[in-house]
């Protein structure tokens, strides 16, 4: 709703616009109208009441009636609870519906209370048509709060009624001289409900900023000043404050200007001080040009607030800002503009486009659209399946193909794991895309959950223990050796645990075994702010390393926060960090390279070793032969590496030293993103982008109530009271069908019988069974009694 100037005669221009979900984001005008200062005098006597010489009307199914001509009114607008005729003139009593959460305090007039009073036009006239509101005058309020009220309608001319009410001692609280009314039929009344029920809004929306065409050519790169053609906000403050009008070189005053400009700019290393400065200057900006009624629109420029597929947000605290203008655009629709750019822009161009939000990247301008975000993924019934490639070349093409062998019998050394989490690494979306050399590995080796079974000669982990490891693909459950495998820490989250044995022992590996990189050495880590890059970085400092690191710009305030100055940062998306990192090594380089990256910047990296360093490549997409390297670079050691090659001793040797950091603190945990498995593509596409900081972790849907539903459970000393609880809570919370309660008793435990009958109410089907075992008995053995029995031990 915009309200307009007050004119010499006190009256405002007043307008109300919309915007629905399938138009090209433009305002839709709906109503104009005028505001007075002068109210309406109320004439209707409704101090009497029932209304004498009036006549009842039956309304005992009227909103059955109602309903049936279009009318679908929810419990809380079904306030009418009589209505009485008189001659031309119609009665109405309506209540407030308390109890369906209808609160009249603090409120002038009640929406559903007055909408009520008008049910009774609906109930009384005899028509196959629907009545609508369509024009309102003469509208005054001279009391609010009435929750009981009684009203009287009457004939204002053609089509027209005019409406009084008072409250429950039949004083005046609002007064309308004429409601226009509009005819329509139930019939189109239901096509437009059916068709917004097919819009977007019916299912997840994501943002998608898409080029548009201009009829001009003033978006472009230019060497002139940011704002062209506009006034800055700074002369805009300076000519509303007097100064003589001309001083921002064009001879605009503040009453002048069409558009003002006001350029977002964030300063300082410190993100949080940051975004508090911008916020709060843009608050004010914002409170300073909302608080007049001067035409103009008001243009927020800012640069790396926004980030188009593929960009980073480089200015966290402009983005902040736009946070911020969006919800001041949604109460002043149409006075404002924002505008992210990485060149001189036209803002007056921009201005007259007609969008709230765009984006300019070199040249072109972007504006903002939501739509229907991709169908997840569709998981099958059975708990057999794993993610997988889809063969053609996109991510859009993962699917979900079964996967039987998670549920084979285990042999000597395996364990099942309910996986609960999956790690998401660059090979991952290599492999998706279909572009990793020879035969591309599952996708998602690496993760964690609950062990829910073991095998013959498992002694490393039991059932129940939550654990990390390679579990060999994304699923619900996995089948793996029990070397693989190790106890996460403890307190950690799955998708915390689940971060870790990829990208920590490919740094391990790397740095260690295969470059021997040594204390006093020095290692530049590409793509610092990865899963590898952060692992890489916290060993190498525990061994005493000097660390160089590239990361783009746009994440730089994550690597000062991990400690790294400057002179120790290099862009990742150019190569000066060559010439950077020589000048500060003064000339000598550094000894070992963990490259990430391809083309150019290799060639790069490779020039800032010294002699006798070692290139370790982990990617995918561009590995060198060694002997060219190693010519064209004399005593440079090139060697393209995949964890892999360290074999399953070594891995669970690295996977033992590495949770023995963590539990001592020397190594912690990395930040994660986290997508449910069924949102796989767009994680992938997420990572594929470089948009994540840590890792991407894909989350099982209830992998751990899965695996415990559909096994059998074994509580040992289950008959004492702890036992029972817990018992009666996997029974409820996890849906547990099949308990075998173990105890030194067995079915002679004292009060035994008393609560199991009761969870067959909760539970169609579950069968429990009392069970004796010495006690001392390792809950293995009791495993392994289960499935000589033909149950499978879920836990």
């Amino acid at each position: 709703m915009v309200v307009g100037a007050a004119d010499d005669a006190g009256t405002r221009a007043v307008s109300v616009y919309s915007r629905g979900d399938h138009c090209d984001g433009e305002w839709l005008l709906h109503a104009m109208g005028t505001l007075g200062e002068s109210p309406a005098q109320a004439s209707a006597d409704l101090s009497v009441w029932p209304p004498e010489g009036a006549e009842i009307v039956d309304i005992s199914d009227g909103y059955e009636r109602l309903a049936a001509r279009g009318y679908a009114y929810g419990k809380a607008f079904q306030g009418l609870v009589a209505v009485w005729r008189r001659e031309s003139e119609l009665f109405a009593e309506v209540v407030a519906p308390a109890q369906h959460g209808v609160a009249v305090e603090g409120m002038g007039m009640h929406p559903a209370v007055l909408d009520a009073v008008l049910h009774a036009l609906g109930l009384a006239i005899e028509t196959t048509e629907t009545m609508l509101p369509f024009c309102w005058r003469g509208v005054s309020l001279h009391a609010g709060g009435a929750g009981r009220v009684r009203a009287r309608l009457a004939s204002a001319g053609a089509d027209a009624i005019s409406v009084e009410i008072a409250d429950a001692e039949g004083l005046p609280v609002l007064t309308v001289g004429a409601l226009v009314t509009r005819a329509t039929t139930a019939e189109q009344l239901r096509a437009a409900v059916n068709a917004a029920g097919r819009g977007p809004d019916q299912g997840p929306l994501e943002v998608v900023w898409s080029p548009i065409p201009l009829n001009h050519n003033s978006i472009e790169d230019s060497d002139e000043p940011a704002v062209l053609s506009a006034l800055s906000w700074e002369d805009y403050c300076a000519a509303d404050a007097g100064t003589p009008a001309g001083a921002n070189g064009n001879g605009a005053g503040a009453g002048d200007a069409a558009v003002v400009v006001w350029e977002c700019g964030s300063v300082g290393a410190d993100a949080v001080g940051s975004t508090y400065a911008a916020t709060h200057a843009g608050l004010q900006v914002l409170q300073s040009w909302l608080g007049t009624d001067r035409a103009g629109t008001l243009v927020v420029l800012t640069r790396g607030a926004v980030g188009l597929p593929g960009e980073d947000v480089s200015d966290l605290a402009a983005a902040a800002v736009w946070g911020l203008v969006r919800s001041a655009q949604a109460e002043q629709p149409g006075r404002i503009v924002l505008v992210d750019a990485d060149a001189p822009v036209d803002a007056v161009a921009l201005a007259a486009v007609g969008e709230p939000q765009l984006v300019v990247r070199g040249g072109v301008v972007h504006n903002a659209r939501l739509a229907p975000a991709p169908p997840l993924l569709a998981l099958p019934a059975e708990e057999a399946w794993r993610l997988a490639a889809g063969g053609g070349g996109t991510l859009e093409d993962l699917v979900i193909e079964p996967c039987p062998e998670a549920l084979a019998p285990l042999q000597a050394g395996q364990v099942r794991v309910a996986v609960a989490a999956v790690g998401v690494n660059f090979r991952d979306v290599v492999a998706a895309l279909g572009m990793y050399p020879g035969q591309a590995p599952p996708l998602g080796a690496e993760g964690a959950g609950v062990v829910i079974e073991t095998g013959p000669e498992v002694t490393g982990v039991a059932v129940g223990d939550a654990v990390m490891g390679f579990l060999g693909g994304a699923g619900p459950l996995a089948v793996v050796d029990q070397q693989l495998v190790v106890r996460a820490p403890h307190g950690w989250s799955f998708a915390e645990a689940a971060a870790v044995p990829v990208v920590f022992l490919t740094a391990l590996f790397g740095l260690s075994d295969l470059a021997e990189i040594k204390g006093g050495e020095s290692v530049l880590i590409h793509a610092g702010t990865g899963g590898v890059g952060m692992a890489a970085v916290q060993l190498a400092r525990h061994w005493g390393v000097e660390v160089f690191v590239t990361a783009s710009r746009g994440k730089w305030d994550t690597l000062r926060a991990m400690g790294f100055d400057d002179d120790h940062i290099g862009d990742s998306r150019t190569c000066e960090f060559e010439e950077k990192f020589l000048a500060v090594t003064e000339g000598r380089g550094v000894d070992v390279v963990l490259d990430s990256l391809a083309g150019e910047f290799v060639d790069a990296s490779l020039r800032l070793l010294v002699r006798g360093g070692r290139f370790l490549e982990m990617g995918k997409t561009d590995i060198r032969d060694p002997q060219k390297i190693a010519a064209n670079y004399p005593g440079v050691r090139y060697r393209a590496f995949d964890l892999s090659e360290a074999g399953p001793v070594r891995m669970q040797a690295m996977l033992r030293e590495v949770k023995e950091l963590f539990d001592t603190q020397v190594l912690h945990r990395l930040p994660v993103s986290t997508w449910d498995v069924r949102c796989a593509p767009a994680a992938f596409r997420f990572m594929s982008q470089a948009r994540h900081i840590g890792k991407v972790v894909l989350t099982m849907p209830s992998a751990l109530a899965d695996g415990l539903a559909d096994g059998t459970v074994l509580i040992t000393g289950a008959t004492g009271m702890v036992g029972a609880v817990l018992a009666r809570h996997l029974v409820s919370a996890y849906r547990v069908r099949h308990v075998v309660l173990a105890s030194r008793r067995g079915d002679r435990a004292a009060g035994l019988p008393s609560w199991p009958p009761s969870w067959r109410t909760r539970v169609p089907g579950c069968r429990w069974w009392p069970a004796t075992w010495p006690i001392g008995t390792r809950s293995q053995a009791c495993s392994r009694s289960l499935r000589r029995s033909g149950r499978r031990c879920a836990g």
